[in-house]
């Protein structure tokens, strides 16, 4: 089960606002994600996961279809960096777990490995007081 981090929900400004409809259409039948349209601001919000989808794969087929995004400097950069930050959760969900050793481990070697105060004064100084 993929955790929350994995669940995304992005909101898209397209160049004409009379697409939305059709790309919300279009994305839930290519690749059953949930969309929702709002035709008065242009505004496309899509729901996924990210190792089924990826923002990248989503505008790519947009593109490809026709429908073409905002191209006001900050939606740019907003797009672009969400594909990005996705790209390397992308990566980092590739990479292999660490081995670590568990916690009994470490309880074990502390209760074998001499702990606590101790005092290296021989018996026969301590007694002398």
């Amino acid at each position: 089960m993929p955790s929350t981090d994995h669940f995304k929900c992005r909101t898209l400004k397209l160049a004409k606002p009379e697409q939305t409809h059709r790309a919300a259409s279009l994305l839930a039948e290519a690749f059953g994600i949930r969309t929702r349209a709002d035709a008065q601001s242009g505004h496309l919000t899509l729901l996924y996961t990210l190792p089924q989808h990826s923002l990248l794969q989503l505008v790519h087929h947009l593109e490809q279809a026709g429908i073409t995004l905002a191209r006001h400097p900050i939606h740019r950069l907003q797009c672009q960096l969400a594909c990005y930050c996705e790209q390397v959760q992308l990566d980092n969900l590739q990479c292999p777990p660490h081995a670590t050793k568990g916690r009994e481990a470490f309880s074990h070697i502390y209760q074998q490995h001499p702990h606590g105060d101790r005092d290296d004064t021989p018996e026969e100084l301590r007694l002398e007081k």
